[in-house]
């Protein structure tokens, strides 16, 4: 693949190292930094390889597909394209041993939400005295665990050099405080590349992400810097990145018919949002695009299943009929893993005695409440996980239950839930029977971000085979957890195909054809009457970065009354 670069981007590519890049979404960061990585490549010795670190799995998977456009076979097998975590946690579980005696141990984050609510103090300095002094690491303490291993260690400093000569640090504006120190670390023996847009910085909530960190850079390296940020190759020609703009700089938005925005009453939010959606897969299509990739955006998780639930089901708009959408959610993985395993236990009612089902379905329940107070403490959620392990007991020692939702799942596990061996409409009966519950309405939506309406599918499939096997879905938590911990690890490296739905933070890094933002009456909005200055800044540039995931169009939908304008 020949790329045509600016003069800018020639003078990047032609300067040695350390370089900082910056350039807004489309403009080019990436294909820069692998054409850098390709000329530098001559010079590596056997078994060396340029390292390219990126945050996330998504933008691992991006780097790699655009890997293929540019590099030759030959040269791809001299890329390590890893995410911090990953890295991290090579270095600590080769040469972790040297920081403790023992050999490290990690909690992954399933395991950490669960600890973390059950632990009444500083978890923050509880997961410091695990790493100090039993070896055992979550995942936050990966970084800070590798940056003392290589700048404490030249023999392990030295290893990593000559493994990796050349370092390429992708999204570097979003560097956590350890994940910096292990860059300063690297970066005394390895030659840097740096590619940041101070504007997508959207981790303002974690405090270990300093918006100072590009001086911080600049201070202690020293890089030549080179500017592309009037540069767009995800959307030339259009309106889309100038909108974008305008929206994080509050000044006047430009009339372009890349970005629509399309007001709703409170009352015509389903059909509208459905409606969205099908126009954009249509105007796509007839700009010759065979098969458009569209991403629905919100803020919270929970608009985004409110969202699922609309596009699962038929709606009449303007006259015409709209079919259900068939689409994928990308979701908050450990409160949904939580409350599939719930609607798994209630699969294994038949296999299990009354007692022994409810009370192992209700430890379910709990089991989820405890994980959402590890996502969000509340006493609200620490209260509801003490009332369902109590009811667990009860159920098991076949005592009468207190819980209204204990004794509705009581009352539907005595009536007996009779598989039919269609996992699909099992699954979805197991479901509806947790519906029962007056406070479970928050689990059930999470439960539906499983989605088992694809043959393929891992969890469907797993099912399938146990009732094959068995006539009964058996022990069905086991092979449901074991398919969900697949999903985790290969969610984000799907290549964004038909519609997706996700949080804007998620869509961080990814790219589809049309994008649907979409603002709620009631939840999930753009901007607050009570935001201060600094949190209207951060909410605009999370909006900028919903918006320039598009390559071809926008559509924003808000609600009629109430919504505070884009831009004052």
């Amino acid at each position: 693949m020949e790329v045509q670069l600016s003069k800018i981007a020639q003078g990047a590519l032609n300067y040695d190292c350390p370089v900082l890049v910056l350039g807004g979404p489309g403009s080019g960061k990436t294909t820069l930094s692998l054409l850098k990585a390709q000329a530098m490549l001559p010079d590596l010795k056997p078994g060396q390889e340029v390292l390219f670190l990126s945050f996330s799995r998504a933008a691992v998977r991006q780097v790699e597909i655009r890997c293929r456009d540019i590099l030759r076979s030959d040269e791809r097998q001299q890329i390590a394209v890893r995410t911090y975590h990953a890295f991290a946690m090579e270095i600590l579980r080769t040469h972790g041993k040297l920081l403790t005696g023992r050999s490290p141990r990690i909690i992954y984050p399933g395991q950490e939400n669960l600890a973390k609510a059950a632990f009444e103090g500083d978890w923050e300095s509880e997961t410091e005295r695990l790493a100090h002094e039993e070896g055992r690491y979550v995942f936050s303490q990966f970084a800070a665990a590798a940056a003392q291993l290589v700048a404490g260690s030249t023999s392990i400093g030295s290893l990593l050099a000559n493994k990796y000569p050349v370092v390429i640090l992708d999204e570097f504006q979003d560097t956590d405080d350890s994940q910096w120190n292990l860059v300063k670390a690297l970066s005394t023996r390895s030659k840097t590349v740096f590619m940041a847009d101070p504007d997508q910085r959207i981790f303002d909530y974690d405090s270990r992400v300093d918006p100072e960190r590009l001086n911080h850079l600049r201070a202690h390296l020293h890089p030549a810097e080179f500017d592309l940020s009037g540069e767009n190759h995800r959307s030339p020609g259009g309106g889309i990145l100038r909108y974008a703009d305008a929206v994080l700089a509050n000044r006047p938005l430009p009339d372009t018919q890349d970005v629509t925005t399309r007001s709703y009453w409170p009352n015509g939010f389903d059909s509208t949002v459905h409606a969205g959606v099908v126009w954009m897969f249509s105007s796509l299509r007839k700009k010759g695009i065979t098969h458009p990739s569209v991403v629905v955006l919100a803020r919270t998780n929970s608009l985004v299943g409110k969202l699922s639930s609309i596009l699962s089901n038929e709606h009449s708009f303007n006259g015409r009929t709209l079919n259900p959408v068939d689409h994928d959610v990308l979701w908050d993985a450990d409160l949904t893993a939580a409350a599939a395993l719930a609607v798994a236990s209630i699969l294994e009612w038949p296999s299990h005695s009354p007692e022994v089902a409810l009370g192992q379905t209700l430890d379910c329940i709990a089991d989820y409440f405890e994980a959402k107070n590890a996502t969000n403490a509340s006493k609200s959620a620490r209260q509801t996980t003490e009332r369902y392990r109590i009811a667990a007991e009860r159920a098991r020692k076949g005592e009468s239950q207190r819980l209204t939702s204990a004794r509705a799942l009581g009352a539907a596990c005595e009536r007996s839930f009779i598989p039919q061996g269609d996992p699909s409409s099992d699954w979805r009966s197991a479901r509806d029977l947790l519906g029962t519950g007056n406070d479970l309405a928050d689990l059930v939506t999470n439960a539906k971000f499983v989605r088992l309406f694809r043959a393929t599918d891992e969890i469907g499939s797993r099912l399938a085979e146990a009732w094959d096997l068995d006539g009964s879905y058996g022990n069905a938590i086991t092979p449901v957890r074991r398919a969900l911990e697949a999903g985790r690890l290969q969610s984000d490296q799907r290549n964004p195909q038909g519609c997706v739905l996700m949080t804007i933070h998620k869509a961080k890094g990814k790219e589809f054809d049309g994008v649907l933002l979409v603002e709620g009456q009631y939840q999930g909005s753009f901007f607050r009457e009570t935001d201060t200055s600094a949190q209207r800044t951060s909410a605009r540039r999370l909006l900028r970065v919903g918006i320039t995931r598009a390559r071809h169009q926008v559509v924003i939908l808000r609600p009629q009354q109430g919504a505070i304008p884009l831009v004052d």
